[in-house]
């Protein structure tokens, strides 16, 4: 992400929108909290080209792990590099862009459908490509899952505050909480934490079920929430009016409302459908690096 001076009003983890229109500048004031904001978008995917696109990946590029789910979360990371509006968030009644491309999502330990699930938050630069996202999943599920005898520094987290009584647990997130208002949370919970991220992604297709509007977190910054359901066949209508059967993956999408308006969504997921329909634009990195400019 591009590098800014730090200016009075802005965060570690953001910089402070300052030339924001009038009416959003207010909304952050009546909508004080993200689950009060929260919009849900759906789509269907046609994915009998992509399978095939992954094959020949695996084939070709020597990625046997290669998936689908790598192909959407290239594609998203892709959306919110062209689209800077995507990657803000809202706090203490200020909206912010953020300064790091990070996604949250769950996965299994083990590839087994019974194995516990871990919580990773790689880190990107606007210039990865689909074989960067390919590579930096597998470098944090190593170095946060498969490398820490099945345990990694959230879940550590997490069990050291589930052996505390419940009353200092809660004074302990009040604490976080009142100090993530403020912009003075300690850099290391941030960077911990899987709620302070661009997006979380979910495939809940993998436990066999279709997608789910899942809600986004008041804690944490995410302000949009991504589920890819099951594969499953659908009939299309075409352009021509002709309907067929294809076999699609149906997506939710859960986004806070307050960070930019709905033509702006409207047009960020049209580009994640079209990137998707030719993912081969994902193997080269962007022509340009468009910035906030409500900064």
């Amino acid at each position: 992400m591009a590098k800014r001076k730090r200016r009075f009003g802005d965060r570690k983890d953001g910089w402070r929108l300052r030339h924001t229109h009038s009416f959003f500048a207010v909304m952050p004031h009546f909508m004080k909290r993200r689950s009060d904001a929260q919009v849900f978008f759906d789509d269907v995917i046609e994915i009998e080209e992509l399978e095939k696109y992954v094959r020949e990946m695996r084939r070709k590029n020597d990625m046997p792990w290669f998936s689908l789910y790598h192909v959407f979360i290239a594609g998203a990371l892709r959306m919110f590099v062209l689209r800077p509006y995507l990657n803000r968030f809202v706090m203490n009644g200020k909206i912010f862009a953020r300064n790091r491309l990070t996604a949250s999502m769950t996965v299994k330990r083990e590839l087994s459908p019974t194995a516990p699930d871990a919580c990773i938050k790689p880190a990107f630069e606007p210039t990865d490509t689909v074989f960067d996202v390919y590579r930096r999943i597998n470098e944090a599920m190593d170095a946060e899952v498969r490398d820490k005898d099945g345990e990694n520094d959230t879940d550590t987290a997490a069990n050291i505050l589930n052996k505390l009584p419940a009353w200092l647990v809660r004074a302990f997130i009040n604490f976080i909480t009142f100090m993530d208002h403020r912009g003075w949370m300690n850099k290391f919970i941030n960077n911990l934490s899987p709620f302070h991220t661009s997006f979380y992604i979910t495939d809940v297709g993998s436990i066999g079920i279709g997608p789910v509007y899942h809600h986004i977190y008041d804690f944490g910054t995410t302000s949009v929430f991504l589920a890819l359901g099951k594969k499953e066949r659908a009939q299309i209508v075409g352009a021509d009016g002709v309907v067929t059967t294809k076999k699609v993956v149906r997506i939710k999408i859960v986004v806070d409302e307050r960070i930019c308006d709905g033509q702006y969504f409207a047009e960020s997921f049209r580009m994640f459908r079209r990137l998707l329909k030719k993912p081969e634009l994902l193997e080269v990195p962007p022509t340009e690096f468009p910035e906030d400019d409500w900064i």
